[in-house]
């Protein structure tokens, strides 16, 4: 028989794919204020994987990965996104057309999780209209992609990000289990 038990806590990592510096620079600012310390940060390199956003933020895009120095239980995702959701609405120039896009999700020692709007088939609903995306997996000592892994995800520099991102989270749990 499986017993319930409370998985233990994540790291906070975030994307912000931006055409306007301030805009980034007001919503770092305000995520800061929100979730502590960032201990790992890779910021302002170009965005090109797709022109999905260029339509709605212009070009050049810009693209920041980073990482909070506090843990969050994994419930909270839901929270983060919707937060991040009003952070995009409020430094949008005019309804519907954002200066930012902001994606949060959690890393742990086996997985990387991206909250998302949208439902797909390998996605988990989590509540209050969003879902959780399996993103990437931790195996063989590297992140796995999946068939419907973003295709930006699945090379470097983002895996390569990522895995020191998961190497500050699993350092830590180590630190503190001595």
């Amino acid at each position: 028989m499986s017993r319930p038990q409370e998985p233990k806590p994540v790291k906070l990592v975030t994307s912000v794919i931006y055409s306007d510096p301030k805009a980034y620079e007001q919503a770092l600012s305000v995520l800061k204020q929100k979730w502590g310390e960032i201990d790992f940060i890779e910021a302002h390199f170009p965005f090109t994987s797709t022109e999905y956003y260029t339509r709605e933020m212009g070009k050049p895009l810009w693209r920041s990965f980073f990482s909070f120095k506090m843990l969050i239980p994994r419930e909270t995702l839901v929270d983060i996104k919707l937060f991040t959701n009003e952070i995009e609405n409020n430094l949008a120039k005019e309804v519907a057309e954002r200066t930012l896009n902001i994606d949060p999700g959690y890393l742990n020692d086996a997985q990387l999780i991206l909250a998302t709007g949208k439902n797909f088939s390998h996605r988990i609903y989590l509540g209050r209209g969003l879902f959780g995306d399996l993103t990437l997996m931790f195996k063989h000592h590297e992140f796995q992609a999946f068939p419907w892994t973003y295709p930006d995800y699945q090379q470097d520099p983002i895996r390569s990000l990522l895995l020191k991102m998961r190497a500050h989270y699993v350092r830590g749990w180590h630190e503190k289990k001595a």
